[in-house]
C-alpha cells in the first residue's frame, strides 16, 4: 500500500519546547522510553511534530466545474490510511498527556474534512456526471480524493477510525457534514467492498506480485482497514451485526493464515489456496491491533468472542517468541537476517499493552511492551519527535528479497501514529 506524495511531504511547523526546570537553564526532556514521565514526554513530542497550518477552505455556491476549481480549498487536510493512523495516535494520546493543543489539531481537521464533503456534495449535484469525475479524480484539485471515490477498504477504514473515534469521544464537537462521511464510510465497508461468499474481505482483481499466480488475493493489512471501523460504526449506529462482520473476518483470515507457530502469513492466493511464504511485521501487526480492537468491543457473551480470543493470544504468543533482545521486531518476523523495523514493533506493543490493561493476557507481558518501546525510543525516536526506521508502503511479496529491501524513508508515516497508541496503552495500565 502506497502513500501520496501529499502526505510523505507534510512539514510539521510546531515542535515540543525543551523543559526547562528550575533555574530557567533548559535541558532536553527525557525520552527513553524507559519511565512513564519519558513515555509521557514522546507522546507529547511525536503529537506535537503532526501539527501544521489548518485554514478553511471558501464554499460558495457553484453552477460549474470552473467556477468549482476557482473557489479556495481547504489547507492541512488530508485523506489516506496512514495519516487516519497518525490522526488517530494523536487523539488517542490525549488520554496520556492532556495536550489540548494536539487534540484540537485532530478533532479541527476532521470539522473541516465535514465541511468540504458536504460542499462537494452540493458541487456534484449542480454539475454534468462526466465534468464531476475528472474533476474528483484529480488530487491536485481535490484534498480528499480518496473518501469521494472510496473503492478499496485503503480510502475507508483507517482514516474512518480516527474520524470516528473523534466523534464518539467529543460528540459535543461534531460538526457539520461528519456524520454523513462517517456513514459515507461505513456504507462502503459493509456493504461495497467485495467479499467472498463467506463474508471474507478481498481484493478479486489484484495479485501485486506474480503472473503465475491467479488473480484475488486477501491481505492481512485489510483487517485493520475494514474491522476496527465496523467495531465502532456498531457502537454509534446501534447495531451489533457489525460487530459479528469484524469478528468474522479474524476467523476467516485466520483459517487460511494464521500459522501452527500463531504468526500470519502476509497474503492468500484464493484461487490458488496458497499463502505467500513471508510473515511480513506490519501485516502482523495490523491483524494484531485489529483483532485488539475488536476484542475490546465484543461483549463477554458474544457467540465470536472465545475464537477470536483464542487467535490473538496465539498470535500474541508466536509474536512474543520472535521478540529481539533489542526489543524491535524484524521486518519479516522469523528472519533473524532481517533488519528491524518499527511500525510492527509499536502495534504489537499496543495490542500487548491493549491486552494485559484488558485481562486477556498475563500481567508480565507489559515488560515485552515495556521493552519494544524502551527499543524503539533508544534509536528510532528524534528530539523533534520525528519516528524513524519504518517500512515505506508495501504490495505482497514472494520472495525474502522483495521485504528485505524496502525502503525506510526517515519518519515515514505509517510509524507515527503508532507509536502514539502503543506509549499511550502503556501508561493507561493499572496503578
Amino acid at each position: 500500500m502506497k502513500t501520496s506524495p501529499l502526505l510523505r511531504t507534510l512539514v510539521p511547523t510546531l515542535a515540543l519546547l525543551a523543559v526547562a526546570p528550575l533555574g530557567g537553564a533548559q535541558s532536553a526532556p527525557d525520552l527513553s522510553g524507559k519511565t512513564d514521565d519519558s513515555i509521557r514526554n514522546v507522546l507529547r513530542v511525536v503529537a506535537r511534530h503532526q501539527i501544521h497550518e489548518l485554514k478553511d477552505g471558501d464554499y460558495p455556491a457553484v453552477a460549474s466545474i470552473k467556477e468549482a476549481e476557482a473557489a479556495k480549498p481547504p489547507v492541512g487536510i488530508a485523506w489516506s490510511y496512514p495519516w487516519g493512523v497518525t490522526l488517530y495516535g494523536v487523539i488517542r494520546s490525549f488520554d496520556a498527556t492532556g495536550d489540548q493543543d494536539a487534540l484540537n489539531f485532530a478533532l479541527e481537521h476532521d470539522r473541516i474534512v465535514g465541511r468540504y464533503v458536504a460542499w462537494l456534495e452540493t458541487v456534484r449535484a449542480n454539475v454534468p456526471d462526466a465534468d464531476w469525475r475528472t474533476f474528483s479524480r484529480d488530487n491536485r484539485k481535490v484534498k480528499v480524493g480518496g473518501l469521494l471515490r472510496l473503492g478499496n477498504l485503503d480510502s475507508c477504514g483507517a482514516m474512518g477510525v480516527q474520524f470516528l473515534e473523534g466523534m464518539l469521544l467529543h460528540p459535543e464537537q461534531v460538526g457539520p457534514g461528519q456524520k454523513e462521511v462517517a456513514a459515507r464510510v461505513a456504507d462502503w465497508i459493509a456493504n461495497k467492498q467485495e467479499r467472498l461468499p463467506d463474508g471474507t474481505f478481498w481484493r478479486p482483481n489484484a495479485t501485486n506480485v506474480s503472473k503465475f499466480m491467479t488473480p484475488g488475493t486477501l491481505w492481512l493489512d485489510d483487517l485493520y482497514m475494514g474491522c476496527p471501523y465496523l467495531v465502532r460504526w456498531a457502537k454509534f449506529s446501534g447495531d451489533d451485526k457489525y460487530l459479528h462482520d469484524a469478528a468474522n473476518n479474524v476467523i476467516n483470515f485466520a483459517a487460511r493464515l494464521q500459522d501452527k507457530d500463531g504468526v500470519f502469513f502476509h497474503a492468500y492466493f484464493e484461487h490458488d489456496k496458497k499463502h505467500n511464504p513471508w510473515k511480513w511485521g506490519r501485516a502482523n501487526g495490523w491483524a494484531m491491533v485489529a483483532t485488539a480492537e475488536i476484542l475490546s468491543a465484543l461483549p463477554a457473551d458474544h457467540p465470536d468472542r472465545a475464537a477470536v480470543l483464542d487467535i490473538y493470544r496465539r498470535h500474541v504468543a508466536g509474536v512474543i517468541a520472535l521478540q529481539p533482545e533489542s526489543g524491535i521486531w524484524r521486518q519479516v518476523l522469523d528472519q533473524k537476517q532481517l533488519w528491524e523495523e518499527t511500525s510492527c514493533t509499536a502495534m504489537f506493543a499496543y495490542a500487548i499493552a491493549r491486552g494485559v490493561n484488558r485481562g486477556w493476557l498475563p500481567a508480565e507481558d507489559m515488560a515485552v511492551a515495556r521493552k519494544a518501546f524502551a527499543g524503539l525510543c533508544a534509536s528510532r525516536i528524534t528530539p523533534e519527535g520525528g519516528v524513524n526506521g519504518t517500512c515505506e508502503g508495501t504490495n505482497i511479496g514472494l520472495d525474502l528479497e522483495f521485504y528485505a529491501d524496502r525502503p525506510r524513508p526517515d519518519d515515514d508515516l505509517h510509524g507515527r501514529g503508532v507509536v502514539l497508541l502503543a506509549g499511550t496503552e502503556i501508561l493507561a495500565a493499572k496503578k
